[in-house]
């Protein structure tokens, strides 16, 4: 709890503003397949992806592949981002059928809605954070424009130019967590939090389609009932 420095310093939509905050604990890490895997085993839980029977999935601008037997690097170039809607595509196979968790356990839960984020957090006894909470927890009370401190590093997070375009484990970045010790809060995945604006709700955290650079304070607003292979959530516990 206490006072947070959020918002932009040059955005005068979200302008730089304190908030004051009753105590709360954000999570360390976003909420992983393994821990969600458990969720829908002990209650039978049917995400809106499952229910819709399809789900949205991004291929960044590039990317580097691996030949498993030879290790050798190819680089391959989109000409844009590109988005579609796969049939089938739900949190346990992220891009659609022929993908499936084998190696990604410990890797962030995606193909989630706003509603499934919040079911999961009711089942743990926690909630979603607020946009404030996230940030404050993100930036600490230095209040830095990226977890690490005032200057963006590189090999600090998974974002665009990481060249992964996917998701990598949560605790791959442990090194430059913040001084809270919460880790990912920039880049893998974008992150749900309960603060509306108007019917929609805003996300965090850039995922690792975010161009470098991106700061903490960055936004996105979605519809609750969107979900995709790069948003996934945490929890506060309070």
């Amino acid at each position: 709890g206490g006072e947070y420095k959020v918002g932009s310093p040059s955005d005068m939509e979200y302008k730089e503003h304190l908030v004051s905050l009753a105590p709360f604990y954000l999570g360390k890490f976003p909420v992983t397949n393994a821990l969600f895997e458990i969720f829908v085993e002990k209650t039978g839980y049917i995400t809106t992806a499952e229910k819709v029977g399809h789900g949205i999935v991004y291929q960044g601008r590039y990317r580097q592949k691996v030949d498993p037997k030879t290790g050798k690097r190819t680089f391959v170039w989109n000409s844009g981002i590109r988005r579609k809607r796969v049939e089938g595509a739900c949190w346990y196979q992220p891009t659609g059928p022929g993908s499936n968790l084998h190696g990604k356990r410990n890797h962030p839960v995606v193909q989630v809605s706003l509603e499934d984020a919040m079911a999961f957090a009711a089942w743990t006894g926690k909630r979603l954070p607020t946009e404030a909470e996230w940030e404050a927890g993100a930036r600490t009370r230095k209040g830095f424009p990226f977890p690490w401190g005032e200057v963006w590093v590189d090999e600090a997070s998974n974002v665009e130019s990481s060249l992964v375009a996917d998701t990598t484990p949560v605790d791959r970045y442990q090194e430059f967590a913040n001084e809270l010790k919460i880790v990912d809060c920039l880049g893998n995945v974008m992150e749900w939090t309960q603060s509306a604006v108007g019917e929609s709700y805003l996300v965090k955290g850039g995922g690792w389609l975010a161009k470098r650079g991106t700061p903490l304070w960055s936004r996105a607003i979605v519809d609750p009932s969107y979900h995709s292979n790069v948003l996934g959530f945490r929890c506060v516990a309070y």
